[in-house]
C-alpha cells in the first residue's frame, strides 16, 4: 500500500470515529428545568425527553420539539460525516481487493 493509501486508510477510520463519537455525546438545550438543570435530550443514538416533558408541563413552553430539534441537527452532520469515512473506507477495500485479485492468466495457470 502506498503512502496515498495510507492516507486513505486514516482519514477514513477518522471520519468514522468522529461521527460515531459525535453520536454518542450527549445534546443539551441552552434552557434550564424549574430545578436549575441544563435540560439533556439524549444521544445522536436515541431521544431521552423525560427532563424536556416535565420542563414542559412547568414552564408551559415548547421544550420536546426544541429538543427533537437539536437531536436532528446532531445527526444532520455526525451520520454524513461518519458515512463518507465509511465510503472512502470501502473503496479502499475494493480497490485493495481489485489490485490483489489475480489476473485471467496467473488464474488459469493455477487450475
Amino acid at each position: 500500500m502506498t503512502n496515498r493509501g495510507w492516507l486513505l486508510l486514516i482519514v477514513g477510520a477518522g471520519l468514522v470515529g468522529l461521527g460515531l463519537v459525535a453520536l454518542k455525546f450527549p445534546v443539551f438545550l441552552d434552557s434550564y428545568d424549574q430545578w436549575g438543570w441544563q435540560i439533556k435530550c439524549g444521544t445522536g443514538y436515541g431521544a431521552e425527553l423525560e427532563q424536556a416533558q416535565i420542563a414542559a408541563q412547568v414552564s408551559q413552553t415548547n421544550v420536546v420539539d426544541q429538543c427533537q430539534t437539536a437531536l436532528m441537527a446532531r445527526r444532520a452532520w455526525s451520520i454524513p460525516i461518519a458515512v463518507v469515512g465509511w465510503v472512502i473506507l470501502s473503496g479502499l477495500a475494493v480497490a485493495l481487493w481489485r489490485h490483489a485479485a489475480p489476473t485471467g492468466e496467473t488464474a488459469d495457470a493455477l487450475t
